[in-house]
């Protein structure tokens, strides 16, 4: 088992197993559970693909040779709608047409059963490693993608500013955990108007009211910041 320190950094990521032997499926998501935000199972290619279109995984772990649709006839619908999404074959029967059928739906990785979870965990954390560096987390399981600038709240839903508050969020958010000052908000945000004291109170409000009340902190005749949840 890794050190609970790195797979922490897969606190934010979801993950779906689609395996037909409960066994393995539950060692899979009892090893993960504690450290992911989330982990599914599913039964089989057609229950797997129904989750997966439902809670939107970022990490797919899957067995080939399943009931009712096999594992990499799963993978071609799902990449079918999600060319990017990180998929994992685990298989005990190691042939030439199970490789090559991996390579051609472009699979992260290929591991063979008995699987070996210190294993998995290592090659999660190295397919993850950029969602991982590419988002902020913050209080209440809101999330900031620095990749589209977008901010969602914990059911993954897009939270909606104004191009002022937009402005804002997005340089106090690039200046995370450190004090942006009133000067640097007037120069960035309101460009080359005034901005009243009393502006800037009611659009930090608007931000409040549409996320949560101390996702900006007022630093005393300083300015304000935004702390990340790390």
């Amino acid at each position: 088992m890794l050190d609970s320190k790195i797979l922490n950094k897969l606190s934010n990521i979801k993950i779906l197993i689609v395996e037909d032997n409960e066994m393995t499926a539950f060692s899979i998501k009892q090893s993960l559970s504690l450290y992911c935000k989330r982990v599914d199972i599913a039964k089989n290619g057609i229950e797997g693909y129904e989750k997966f279109e439902v809670d939107k995984p970022d990490v797919v772990i899957a067995d080939i040779n399943m009931p009712e649709m096999n594992g990499l006839e799963m993978v071609k619908l799902m990449h079918d709608i999600s060319p990017h999404l990180i998929v994992i074959i685990m298989t005990s029967y190691d042939s030439s047409e199970n490789i090559l059928g991996s390579i051609n739906q472009r699979v992260y990785s290929y591991l063979r059963k008995p699987i070996q979870i210190e294993e998995l965990q290592t090659q999660i954390l190295m397919a993850t490693k950029d969602i991982y560096n590419s988002k902020v987390l913050l209080l209440k399981g809101f999330i900031y993608e620095k990749n589209n600038k977008s901010l969602r709240d914990e059911e993954n839903k897009i939270i909606n500013f104004t191009k002022t508050e937009k402005k804002l969020f997005d340089l106090l958010i690039s200046n995370i955990n450190n004090v942006v000052s009133f000067s640097t908000i007037e120069n960035y945000v309101w460009e080359n108007k005034s901005m009243s004291s009393e502006a800037l109170r009611m659009c930090i409000k608007k931000i409040r009211a549409k996320t949560y009340n101390n996702i900006i902190i007022n630093v005393q005749g300083c300015g304000y910041c935004i702390n990340s949840l790390d």
